[in-house]
């Protein structure tokens, strides 16, 4: 009589800390870049802030997502490589354009330097993080979540 494979009973693994974990960087990678656009399209305030401090709005926005969407793509891949961060740069550069544009419809300015600003931000933002990466993790490289 031929022996047949037992299937198993289907049951979703049980989630690790690191799954439970990049799944948090990921969702808040999600709610920031909705902040980030919601806030970028409201119509501007009424009082107008120095374009220096706008500046280090755009840089400081743009850091952040970048911080967020690596360590939420890490997490939950493994150890990034060269072409994910490049990936990241071209798309957050990319946004930027887009996102400046997009604001002329609800009285907004689209302003180069603003977007220069965001793409500062993408390339600071990975810089900090592998700086950050580096420092928290010394005992070898991330492996990917089984």
């Amino acid at each position: 009589m031929p022996k047949f494979p037992v299937m198993h009973e289907s049951r979703p693994a049980a989630a690790t800390p690191r799954r439970k974990l990049a799944s948090r960087a990921r969702t808040l990678a999600i709610v920031y870049f909705a902040m980030l656009f919601i806030a970028t399209h409201i119509p501007a305030p009424s009082h107008d802030l120095s374009s220096f401090s706008d500046k280090w709005f755009h840089f400081g926005g743009y850091a952040v997502l970048t911080i967020c969407v690596l360590a939420g793509w890490e997490l939950t891949i493994g150890v990034l490589q060269p072409k994910h961060y490049f990936a990241v740069w071209l798309v957050g550069t990319l946004y930027g354009a887009v996102d400046e544009i997009t604001q002329i419809p609800v009285s907004r300015t689209c302003d180069v330097n603003d977007w220069a600003a965001d793409v500062l931000g993408i390339v600071s933002g990975m810089l900090v993080y592998r700086l950050a990466r580096a420092l928290l993790v010394r005992d070898g490289p991330s492996r990917a979540i089984q």
